[in-house]
Formats: structure tokens, sequence, C-alpha cells
């Protein structure tokens, strides 16, 4: 068994549990009790030590990190797992869309052989024969009808097949697409941010990558002041902002919460300062008003970290770099850009 405490214990884990979660705005499902339970418990060193660093960054544990931290240390899902999950996935797709071009294939096929073999009957049935042989050919036409007839239906079921297969293989990319998006702002989520880190690695020669990691201000005093319905506005907001300013080859992610990525393939760290500054500065001059009261909200300003890397590192420690920078950005007074070498 995982929990092995007697009543008493378990009744002191969860009213320090409990406390916490509210302390740090933090949902109270079943994955939230049973990660603070066990992080009272302390049976799961390595879990105390995520949730820690996770609270001391975003004051709170927002819920796709408690679910990850959940599957990875409760039910000891890791990545590999994920890994295989996606290739299980992958086999799914090529499995559809191989038995899609079956189908197109053996639909053409058939109806080539139907057409031949009517067309040769046709051309039998005008020739002088005796009449045993036409009797003979009678039955082979009504024998050819009966199979084109056959044919005809399976390929009339074939289309249908069709029809469905290609409807799941819409599915399939749509359901791939949505794991991979953050459903708020429509950006990639922190979910595929390595891969696609990997993805440009791989193709950068050495070239300089790099990363910007960009933090709403006082985004927690702004839920609490106004709700959480206009923190969400707000969070579409930046996420349609750096839409139209990352261009390709930028690459804006949101990382979780109230704080995004954006990945810059070939760009040195003072283009990737300057990129950050515009985006800051557009940012705050955006007037926000309540709609439906028509109250004027104070500007929303964000902080950056820049980084530069060469490639050569592992990720979490260029993002651990641009946090440093994002954290000097913070407590040099907010609504700035501070880079990190």
């Amino acid at each position: 068994m995982i929990f092995t405490e007697n009543s008493k214990q378990a009744v002191v884990f969860l009213r320090q549990a409990v406390p916490k979660m509210m302390e740090h705005s933090i949902v109270p499902n079943p994955f939230n009790f049973t990660l603070w339970y066990s992080y009272f418990s302390k049976q799961f060193p390595l879990l105390n030590q995520e949730l820690d660093y996770i609270i001391d960054r975003y004051n709170t544990c927002p819920p796709e990190m408690s679910e990850k931290l959940f599957l990875k240390h409760i039910i000891k899902i890791d990545e590999n797992t994920e890994d295989v999950q996606k290739a299980y996935q992958q086999g799914i797709v090529d499995l559809v869309e191989n038995l899609s071009v079956s189908i197109d294939v053996t639909i053409q096929e058939s109806y080539q052989f139907s057409s031949a073999l009517n067309e040769n009957i046709v051309q039998l049935g005008e020739c002088s024969i005796s009449d045993v042989v036409q009797g003979v050919l009678g039955d082979l036409s009504r024998n050819a009808s009966s199979l084109c007839s056959v044919t005809d239906a399976l390929q009339s079921k074939m289309v249908a097949a069709q029809t469905e297969i290609d409807s799941l293989k819409k599915e399939l990319e749509t359901s791939k697409e949505q794991a991979n998006t953050d459903s708020l702002t429509g950006l990639s989520n922190r979910r595929v941010f390595e891969t696609i880190y990997n993805k440009v690695v791989a193709v950068s020669n050495g070239r300089d990558i790099s990363l910007i990691i960009m933090d709403i201000d006082k985004f927690k005093l702004f839920n609490d002041n106004f709700g959480h319905l206009m923190g969400d506005q707000v969070l579409k907001l930046v996420g349609q902002l750096l839409k139209e300013e990352c261009k390709d080859p930028l690459i804006p992610i949101r990382f979780g919460g109230e704080e995004f990525v954006l990945l810059c393939p070939e760009s040195s760290i003072k283009e990737a300062y300057d990129i950050a500054e515009n985006i800051r500065v557009k940012l705050s001059r955006i007037a926000l008003s309540n709609k439906r009261t028509g109250e004027k909200l104070p500007p929303v300003t964000a902080s950056f970290g820049v980084t530069v890397s060469d490639g050569t590192e592992l990720l979490h420690a260029v993002i651990e770099r641009a946090d440093k920078a994002l954290y000097l950005a913070k407590e040099s007074g907010r609504n700035r850009v501070q880079i990190a070498i």
C-alpha cells in the first residue's frame, strides 16, 4: 500500500493539507488532495521538492502541473510512458492512413474489373455461337451480373468505410492538436515545448537560439481585484499579441499560469532583447476596460528574462538562466526586460 498511516495520522495530514491549499488558491479536487496529503506525509521526497519549487515560483500549483505530478509520483507514470502513448497514437494514425490507401486501390480495381467483365459479355453476345455455347453464355451473363451487383454493393460499403476513416483521421489530428495546444490562448503548451526546442536545436547547426520568459506582473492581484473571467481575458489578449508579434521563425508558448515562453531560433541575445522590449511596450499601451460595466482597468504589464544558448545545453539549464533574469526584472521594479548570459 502507498499510505500506511493510521486514522489519527491521516487526520493530521489532512488538517495540514487543506489550509495549505487554501493559502495558495489551489482547487480542492482529488488530484490536489492526494498531492498535498502526500506532501505532508513525506512519502515522496521528490514530489515535495517539485511542489516547493512550483509554489515558490507561481505562488500556486497550476492544474496542468498538479495532474502531471500526480501521474508522475503517485501513479508512477513517467515521461517514457508518455512517449509510448505518443507512439501508440502515431501507430493508429499510420494504420488509418494505410487502410485508407488500400481501400482507395481496392475500389478502383473493383470498378475496373466490373467494367471489363461487362464489356466482354457484350462482345461475346455479338458473336455467332452455337445454342449450347449461347446457353452457357447466358448463365455466365447472369452470374456476371450477380457478381457485378455484389461488387457494386461492396464498393458502396467501401466508400462508406472510406468516409468514416477520413472522419477518424480528422478526429485523430484534432485530438493531437488539442493535446498540444493551450485552450485559452491557442498557443502551443508546455507539453510540447521540449519537443519544439529539440527540433529547433536539430537544425540550428550551432547558431544562437535565444529564449525569452515573460511573466505578467501582479497577475494574482489583478485576478483578486477584477475576477478570474477578466484574468482569462487578459491571458487571451496576451496570447493574441504574441501571435501577432511572433512571426516565423519565432515560437510563442504558454508555459503555465501567467507565464509565457518565446523561442527565438537564429536570434542573437540583442535581437531577442529587442523582441521582448517591443512586446513589453505594446502590451503596456493597450487600454483595457470591463465591457459589462465600462470601468477602465489599469494597464497590464509584464517582465521578461532573456538568455541565449548554442544548443548544446539541456533545456532546463537554459530555462533556469532565463528565469533568473526574469526574477531580476521583477526585483528591479517589473515591466522591464533583463538579460542573462
